[in-house]
């Protein structure tokens, strides 16, 4: 069931690329406003849960804030890549992640990388190499490649503090903090970006779907999944973004990207069956 819940989790972020180009606004507008947004709806949730409080928020863990300056850290570089090189290059380079996540995870989370493990990274590697056409490096792309891998390796770690703190704090206290956090240290950054009634649907489908539902679900799977596994699952997040693609904007994918597709269907399948 977890693999399930990452999984879902997983393709409802693939559809951020549709949502965020319709939303016509900054990053950070784009990022501030469903955090507020998702804070403000969260803490109500909790409130009447009984499960949000001045001593809960001040006994928390300190990785829980944490999380929200990396999330932001993640996001930016993420961004930047993209504006500094190809879509190809700045999705490979980021997706570098399981590859730091299956070396650091036996060192801070006591989990072991099977043999399995590695050659799931390798197959789903090869796939997403294959859907987006290759890996091209130019001087002028150099910046957007080494801030791809920083993005790879802040959401690396992500992965693995989240883990951490899994089984510590209920999904939805988690998800609101980061919120929380990540639109306090935004603010400054937003107050000259206004709204817009073309933004705001959109807005408002990123706060309570992409940043409520989709976290509250990932973080319910990595109560059961090891944290090189959900890595490995992310790889799942291009695959969905094709199947949108062909289904809202008619993009039909080439052979190329069918069988990197296949490849990493295939690695998901041998994490499960590995579990199994």
């Amino acid at each position: 069931m977890g693999y399930l819940k990452i999984i879902l989790a997983i393709l409802i972020w693939s559809s951020l690329g549709i949502i965020v180009r319709k939303a016509g606004l900054p990053t950070q507008g784009i990022v501030f406003y469903p955090a507020l947004l998702a804070a403000i709806f969260q803490s109500i949730i909790l409130y009447k849960k009984g499960g949000l409080s001045l001593p809960a928020l001040r006994g928390s863990n300190i990785i829980l804030y944490i999380l929200a300056p990396c999330f932001l850290a993640n996001t930016f570089l993420y961004y930047y890549a993209f504006a500094h090189t190809t879509i190809a290059n700045a999705v490979l380079t980021h997706y570098t992640a399981p590859i730091f996540v299956a070396i650091m995870a036996p060192l801070l989370l006591k989990e072991k990388s099977a043999n399995t493990t590695w050659l799931a990274i390798v197959l789903s590697s090869i796939g997403l190499w294959l859907m987006l056409g290759g890996f091209s490096v130019a001087d002028e792309d150099l910046k957007g490649i080494i801030a791809g891998i920083a993005s790879g390796v802040v959401y690396a770690v992500i992965i693995l503090l989240v883990r951490a703190i899994s089984q510590k704090y209920t999904s939805l206290f988690v998800v609101f903090v980061q919120n929380m956090v990540a639109a306090f240290i935004l603010l400054p950054f937003v107050i000259k970006i206004p709204l817009t009634y073309q933004s705001l649907p959109y807005l408002v489908a990123l706060g309570l779907i992409h940043s409520t539902l989709a976290p509250v679900l990932y973080l319910d799977g990595l109560k059961t999944v090891r944290a090189n596994e959900a890595a490995i699952l992310g790889y799942f997040e291009p695959v969905g973004a094709i199947i949108l693609a062909l289904i809202f904007l008619n993009e039909i994918p080439g052979a190329k990207a069918l069988l990197g597709g296949l490849l990493i269907l295939c690695s998901g399948y041998m994490i499960f069956r590995g579990r199994g």
